[in-house]
């Protein structure tokens, strides 16, 4: 069908800008868009921006990438970004990309829950928001367990079992946070020449390095390999749908993240109000009580929220000594001295 035009004469025009054409104070405020870059997996980012809509009648327009993809997309945007803001992912890397100059401030006068995050999850005088913790657990499928005859692992000596052998999956740290959360552990907990000893026969016993952190749960789950690690709220909500997941946790240190949100420089103009409005909502009770509220077991980082009901206590286990700083700032040479002495001429892969 064609569309009809409708003649206005040029005059008109020009009066309706004379009159109309300056008056941009309001835009913002009438605007009802907001987009944002977030490594999570489909069903959790829904959880958040269907609450967010809800709460603000803000429309959210996202899009999933592994968080190693969002800091390569944030330098080639080169401060010009599609997005206003990042949403989850490991803390060292938006030390990094805040080191890059690619966060925008947030305005924390507004944050009325600032001063209740956690201690061990705040972030001094950065331009990103902690949001929630999580550990890294080791998955076993539990089939695969019973038929091979062996105990899921609890240390992170047991991965290099033989049994294991061509039966594990994990994220590559140069693509996924939670590879590299993995890897900056082992060299802060053994000591870089035993860590990467250590990867070196861990390698030995990799089906697949992928290159997003929640894929593993998944193959772990359908029996792809035997076990693999991934974030712990990754894996309950599979073990609900009915997957033989089995989790364990390394009795030699447990690895936390710390994950974060930032708004992003350069970000479209007319989202500038709506992005400082999901800053505000994810540091408010309604936004850190989402965990608890949807069935999702983020671990939220402010006193007064809700703890997911099955989600794993803190106080239970081993957490490693870590500092997400130091793993930051190392990152490159960790990643780099990975592909060199680990994985060299192998890619990540989702296939």
């Amino acid at each position: 069908m064609k569309k009809a035009f409708t003649f206005i004469p040029i005059i008109c025009i020009l009066f309706l800008v004379a009159c109309g054409g300056d008056d941009t104070s309001n835009a913002d405020d009438s605007y009802d868009q907001l987009t944002l870059y977030t490594p999570m997996p489909e069903e959790n980012a829904e959880a958040y921006v269907n609450k967010f809509e809800e709460d603000t009648g803000i429309e959210v327009n996202y899009t999933r990438l592994s968080t190693g993809e969002i800091l390569s997309k944030l330098k080639a945007e080169e401060g010009s970004s599609d997005a206003s803001i990042w949403f989850a992912g490991p803390s060292d890397s938006f030390i990094e990309a805040d080191e890059e100059g690619f966060l925008e401030e947030y305005d924390s006068d507004n944050l009325e829950n600032l001063d209740k995050i956690d201690e061990n999850a705040k972030a001094e005088d950065a331009n990103w928001l902690p949001i929630y913790q999580g550990p890294i657990a080791f998955a076993s499928n539990e089939e695969w367990l019973e038929e091979n005859g062996v105990e899921a692992p609890t240390s992170w000596e047991d991965l290099l079992k033989p049994e294991f052998e061509n039966n594990i999956m994990l994220a590559h740290p140069g693509a996924s946070g939670t590879g590299y959360q993995f890897v900056s552990t082992l060299v802060q907990i053994m000591g870089e020449e035993e860590a990467f000893d250590y990867l070196k026969e861990f390698d030995k016993n990799v089906k697949q390095w992928t290159k997003g952190g929640s894929a593993n749960a998944q193959f772990i789950g359908i029996g792809e390999v035997g076990t693999g690690l991934a974030f712990a709220q990754d894996l309950l909500p599979l073990i609900e749908e009915g997957y033989p997941l089995k989790i364990t946790y390394p009795e030699d240190g447990v690895s936390v993240a710390v994950e974060g949100a930032a708004k992003i420089k350069g970000g479209p103009e007319q989202e500038k109000e709506n992005a400082k409005k999901f800053m505000n909502w994810i540091n408010s009770v309604e936004g850190q009580n989402v965990y608890a509220a949807t069935g999702y077991y983020h671990l939220p980082v402010i006193s007064d929220a809700e703890i997911p009901e099955g989600a794993p206590d803190l106080s239970e286990l081993n957490v490693a000594d870590t500092d997400n700083i130091w793993a930051s700032e190392h990152r490159d040479d960790i990643v780099d001295k990975f592909e060199r002495q680990i994985v060299a001429g192998e890619e990540a892969s989702d296939e």
